[in-house]
């Protein structure tokens, strides 16, 4: 999670208190201005002049409300946007053995979840730092000028907690609730969705839709609730004047002054109506806050998912032209966790036989670094995951695999997908018409779901991937690529002519009429067939 409290936002946060104390100040100067002019005590001071101050202390105020927005909002976005990025990166390195992370539950959290924290520290946090300054200043200003005033204000401000205290914790309940709904109903979405043709088809439409809609009820029903609590809470400010009002008419607090004048009656609205005001932004904060600990607690769930590090590592393994040595000891693959051996020259192709396409797609998945090995080595040119960086393993081995899906944009663009920048244009387009893939179906749109290529195509696709990718090792793990011979069999004269080392699984090479040196798993020891 990234570092809310760095010395750059401390530093924001003390320049937001500055704000709130000069508005304060500016707020004082308002309500004395405007008392005295009303009361028809300027003339000493000249009412000209009285008025200019009084308008250049509104305007003052004015501006200083809308830099303490501006820079709040600035503050708010500059964290969002870092765990934002965060949260993302945790996600798409999630290893491949990881418990499927639905969609729907990715969304709530990027726009929902943040959305609540970013409400917190823009309108919450940012929003009761200012309140504390403008009325820590209020009061000490009204101590000197007022002290009776001051303390009927200080027991306002006491009689505003109990409301608060009160509500809180069965506000907590009910966001809780109703996030949880939320959270249920893009759930229940997202399937009707990806499932919407089978279910009009079998007469479930209606059902779906009845089971959003009771889920939806029970989160309005929630909301409702939470929308009651939070009435009282942003309302909660309202009893300032009538409290202070009171408390200097029944002689609670008297300092023999007798009644107030016109004057100080003036100063007695505006600094009670200000203080209400910021008592009950207060009070929205202390909801944002309780929103804000709901949702970081939801981003966390999905963080605390051990993900793949990217960095990590000392020894460098860079992109080199031809093929690398890549040896298997004891790695546990498949339900039954069985531990095979093996090792590949380089530039060699070979074949692996007696593994189910299960235990083969486990293996090639853990050889990839997309998932971490449960047990026993992979190496590289004698150098193991422990020792080299992700970000340099994908360098060298790459993964041929239908069930690898495309990404959205065009066809040349998916083909040409981490390829680097030393293939030039003309290898590009080289490649993509070796696999007949010409410049008009490169320009074709395809995204995630709805404009899929045909599967000869997508083979196709994932061949000249392979050959761009430059990859030292090729690890071909494709059932689909094998229903096109000639497609796979271009590809390994295109990876056999870079002097890549491939590893074919049992269901891409079974159907090749090339031979290979084949590499038998069934026993424990490695077979050359």
């Amino acid at each position: 999670m990234p570092v809310l409290w760095t010395r750059r936002r401390l530093a924001q946060l003390a320049g937001l208190a500055v704000l709130g104390a000069l508005q304060a100040g500016f707020a004082l100067v308002v309500a004395m201005a405007g008392s005295r002019l009303l009361a028809g005590g300027g003339a000493a001071f000249g009412q000209s002049r009285l008025m200019l101050v009084l308008a250049g202390a509104t305007l003052g105020l004015l501006g200083l409300r809308i830099l303490q927005r501006r820079y709040a909002e600035a503050f708010a976005l500059g964290y969002v946007a870092e765990l934002r990025s965060a949260f993302i990166s945790h996600v798409i390195r999630l290893p491949a053995d990881t418990r499927e992370i639905r969609v729907g539950l990715v969304m709530t959290r990027v726009v929902n979840d943040l959305s609540a924290i970013k409400l917190w520290l823009a309108n919450g946090l940012v929003a009761m730092i200012v309140a504390a300054a403008m009325l820590t200043t209020i009061a000490a200003g009204l101590v000197f000028l007022d002290p009776q005033m001051a303390a009927a204000l200080v027991f306002a401000v006491g009689l505003w907690c109990l409301p608060v205290v009160a509500g809180l914790r069965p506000l907590v309940s009910r966001i809780r609730e109703s996030r949880r709904r939320r959270g249920r109903i893009a759930a229940q979405a997202g399937s009707v969705l990806g499932a919407s043709q089978t279910l009009l088809l079998h007469g479930r439409h209606g059902a779906s839709v009845r089971r959003i809609v009771r889920t939806a009820g029970k989160m309005n029903a929630a909301l409702v609730g939470r929308a009651t609590l939070s009435g009282l809470l942003r309302s909660s400010g309202d009893v300032v004047f009538p409290a202070v009002v009171l408390l200097l008419a029944s002689g609670v607090l008297s300092f023999g002054k007798g009644a107030l004048d016109a004057e100080a009656l003036g100063i007695l609205v505006m600094i009670t109506g200000l203080t209400a005001v910021q008592l009950n932004a207060v009070a929205l904060g202390l909801e944002y806050r309780l929103a804000h600990k709901v949702a970081l607690a939801r981003l966390k769930q999905v963080m605390k998912i051990p993900a793949i590090a990217l960095g990590s590592g000392d020894a460098e393994l860079r992109r080199q032209p031809g093929g690398r040595a890549l040896g298997v000891e004891g790695l546990r693959i498949g339900g039954a966790a069985r531990a095979v051996s093996f090792t590949v020259e380089p530039s060699e192709i070979v074949s692996l036989q007696g593994v189910t396409a299960a235990e083969a797609s486990d293996l090639f998945l853990q050889i990839a670094g997309l998932k971490y090995p449960r047990a026993g080595s992979i190496r590289i040119d004698g150098q193991g995951h422990p020792t080299v960086s992700r970000r340099d393993w994908w360098r060298v081995v790459t993964l041929v695999s239908d069930q690898l899906p495309m990404t959205r944009g065009t066809i040349g663009d998916n083909a040409c997908l981490g390829a680097p920048t030393s293939v030039g244009a003309a290898e590009r387009r080289r490649v993509l018409s070796r696999f007949g893939l010409t410049e008009d179906i490169a320009d074709t749109q395809i995204n995630e779901r709805s404009r899929l290529p045909a599967p000869e195509q997508a083979a196709a696709i994932r061949a000249a991937r392979a050959v761009l990718r430059r990859a030292s090792i090729v690890l071909i793990e494709d059932a689909a690529l094998a229903d096109y011979p000639p497609v796979l069999e271009a590809l390994l004269d295109e990876l056999a002519a870079l002097g890549a080392t491939v590893v074919l699984s049992p269901a891409a090479g079974g159907r090749l009429s090339k031979t290979f040196r084949r590499i038998d798993l069934s026993a424990r020891l490695e077979r050359v067939a």
